[in-house]
């Protein structure tokens, strides 16, 4: 009798560990012992950056030394620029921030570099990528709290 719980036990225990098992979700198609994982897609630069303003407002916010102090501040909508010989979003912010004795340091360009979307640089404009462009008034970054 004692023979028969044992092997109903192993029975059961096998039973579910085949059901953990499938439960699991996970495929060994393709696996391979030393092959390296496949590598992510590419980032695609063409993705347009919707929350432009919100991302860069946000940059903002960590960059300059006094956020709360900013003034004139106007954003041009995205354009794809080249950037390095590749085609990128570019957004150029014009502002006059407060240096740390809360003197207005004076009228900066930057430009604002995306890549799939996503916010990757904010510097001085590269070439001409800023020469042109259209702004908007961006009252976000006057209105900043840290």
């Amino acid at each position: 009798m004692l023979g028969r719980t044992r092997v109903a036990a192993w029975v059961v225990l096998g039973l579910f560990a085949a059901t953990l098992g499938a439960c699991s979700g996970t495929s060994l198609e393709g696996f391979a012992f030393g092959k390296p994982p496949p590598s992510p897609p590419a980032p695609n630069p063409n993705i347009y950056p919707t929350h432009y303003r919100e991302q860069v407002a946000a940059f903002m916010r960590h960059y300059l030394s006094n956020p709360r102090k900013v003034k004139d501040a106007y954003i041009s909508e995205p354009a794809m620029k080249p950037i390095g010989g590749t085609p990128h979003y570019v957004s150029c912010v014009r502002y006059n921030p407060q240096d740390l004795a809360n003197q207005y340091e004076g009228q900066k360009i930057r430009q604002a570099t995306f890549l799939s979307g996503e916010i990757i640089q904010f510097m001085e404009p590269e070439g001409d990528n800023c020469n042109g462009a259209v702004y908007q008034r961006f009252p976000a970054v006057e209105s900043m709290v840290p």
